[in-house]
């Protein structure tokens, strides 16, 4: 720290570009290292990024909190909200003289503070001193010798054993959720809410818990009971097969869908949604109109298509709505879900349902598009499952297991209800027996680079690198191949953005295996060596997506010219 110190006193009266200096070593402080990943090169660029480094034992916390995956995500998580509130205090009105990637609900694998073979890293900003474009020595110094060690100090170091409960609480958290995806395996569930759980959000715009809502509690007849890690968990079990969640507009049938789209990331304690879980591969299956679909077989939904299309391998460069929903549908499939979520009114109606009128009137050889309603059982025989919100589309309570009916956000079993129905009316149901489904094979990736590779490149002539950026959080960009991602289930910038450089790394250094089992293998080192893993995007603000919602942004990327 003191030769950190002199340093930067040695700078007096410098023009600014003398800092780019500090990045030719790394410097002691103590417990941790310091390391200057990018210096500005003038006050007005983008901060500086430093990365800090101790071992995590030095801390004064016991090694036996990050002996396992998910020990080091939920510590890393639990540090990462400390410190950022430490800097947010800080920092109060004034200018950001450091700044940390703002924690969300959920917990990820964030290259702003994680844990790597038992030392601990943190990854921030600090914005550089400068009195015009002339070196502020005295307060760099002040900064960075002073102010970031009472910061990393007060947020890190153990001296209140509250914070060590806390510390505690938080990893076994998410402990408990890794056990209770475990049991739902175990028993034969997709799904499972617990009893109290919070499921609406404060707003459209917040992901944070509405403080007024309702606690969840289960139907006595759907309710089981967990022993985990010491303590009884009750709620409700989603049962494997097609489950109808019906009921009037704004009573919670979409809320009770979303929560469980979200679960398949973990969430911090108190957030109301932590022991939500479902099947990890699950997918929300939304209408994309205006979507690129690119060599995918949608033959098993469209065939027979004007003009003698092909549909085994299909291409558009926008698709229409149940298209869209068509692909998103069978892509997921490809990459590893087994699980589907449906909200009809994120759906293209002629993807969901067909009535006997309008097949009267067109005779099913003149529509291309077979519906998902004539489908689902068969793909329910493949092992496939599927959670539906339903509160016009009535065929899909003819072909539903279960029936879940929200009813001013209180959940009850409408099962035998809905069958009683059922035998009183004439079916409406069409399913085709004669089509067998084959699960699609994930592609090689060498099929995606052949046709990418020649658009990953810097664009334009001053650039080293090929760049990846987000545009309005609802575009990805590599290079001059662009993805339209909004729709997918990467929910954060962090996520889109590690996407985008996860994708470069791959699209550079390919394999001929299967995509998914490509992009799985560097999920994995992640999980053990970081984010140093792909330096391209080593110094941006990364969050860890699943191998699944990375292959659908590498499913919509194309050149746009």
């Amino acid at each position: 720290m003191k030769e950190l110190y002199r340093k930067i006193l040695s700078m007096k009266s410098k023009k600014y570009g003398f800092y780019k200096s500090l990045s030719q070593k790394t410097w002691s402080f103590g417990d941790f290292s310091l390391e200057f990943v990018h210096v500005q090169g003038d006050p007005y660029a983008p901060a500086s990024k430093i990365l800090l480094k101790a071992p995590f034992s030095s801390l004064g916390y016991s090694t036996k909190l990050i002996a396992s995956f998910t020990q080091r995500l939920a510590v890393a998580d639990f540090f990462l909200r400390r410190l950022f509130i430490e800097i947010q205090n800080y920092n109060g009105d004034k200018k950001a003289e450091f700044k940390i990637m703002a924690p969300t609900q959920e917990v990820l694998l964030r290259n702003a503070l994680w844990i790597e073979n038992g030392f601990i890293q943190i990854l921030l900003q600090v914005n550089l001193p400068a009195k015009e474009r002339i070196i502020d020595e005295k307060k760099a110094a002040h900064l960075l010798t002073a102010v970031l060690p009472d910061l990393v100090t007060s947020s890190l170091y153990f001296f209140d054993p509250q914070v060590l409960k806390d510390l505690e609480a938080h990893v076994r958290c998410l402990e408990v959720r890794e056990e209770l995806l475990k049991i739902i395996k175990e028993q034969d569930l997709v799904a499972f809410v617990p009893n109290g759980a919070i499921l609406p959000r404060a707003s459209g715009l917040s992901d944070t818990p509405l403080l007024e809502a309702i606690p969840f509690v289960s139907p006595s007849d759907l309710e089981v009971q967990f022993e985990v890690l010491g303590e009884s968990i009750v709620g409700m079990g989603i049962q494997k097969g097609i489950t109808v969640i019906a009921g009037g507009a704004y009573h919670g049938k979409s809320t009770l869908l979303h929560a469980l789209e979200r679960a398949v990331i973990p969430h911090i304690p108190g957030d109301g949604r932590e022991w939500v879980v479902i099947d990890e591969s699950a997918c929300a299956i939304h209408v994309e109109e205006g979507r690129s679909i690119q060599n995918t077989d949608i033959s098993f939904f469209l065939k027979n298509l004007p003009g003698d299309t092909s549909t085994s391998q299909f291409n558009t460069v926008s698709a229409s709505g149940s298209t869209s929903q068509v692909g998103n549908f069978l892509e997921a499939l490809e990459f590893g879900s087994k699980c589907f979520l449906i909200d009809e009114d994120y759906s293209a109606v002629n993807f969901l349902i067909r009535d006997s009128r309008v097949r009267a009137l067109l005779g099913d050889q003149n529509e291309p598009l077979t519906p998902l309603i004539d489908r689902i059982q068969h793909l329910k025989e493949k092992g496939l499952n599927f959670i539906i919100v339903a509160g016009a589309c009535g065929a899909y309570l003819e072909v539903a297991d279960q029936v879940l009916l929200v009813s001013n956000y209180k959940i009850s079993r409408a099962t035998q209800k809905v069958l009683e129905i059922n035998s009183q009316l004439e079916p409406s149901v069409k399913e085709d027996p004669s089509v067998d489904f084959e699960f699609p094979q994930s592609r090689l990736f060498h099929d995606f680079v052949k046709d990418m590779l020649p658009h990953v490149k810097p664009t334009s002539a001053v650039e080293r690198r090929v760049k990846v950026r987000l545009q309005d959080n609802s575009v990805l960009q590599i290079g001059f191949l662009r993805a339209q991602i909004a729709k997918t289930s990467l929910f954060h910038e962090s996520t889109k953005l590690a996407s985008g450089y996860l994708l470069l790394n791959l699209l550079q250094n390919p394999s001929n295996e299967e995509s998914l089992k490509q992009i799985e293998a560097l999920c994995l080192k992640i999980q053990n060596v970081g984010f140093r893993a792909i330096p391209q995007g080593f110094s941006k603000d990364l969050a860890l997506p699943r191998p699944i919602d990375i292959a659908s942004a590498l499913l919509r990327l194309r050149y746009y010219d």
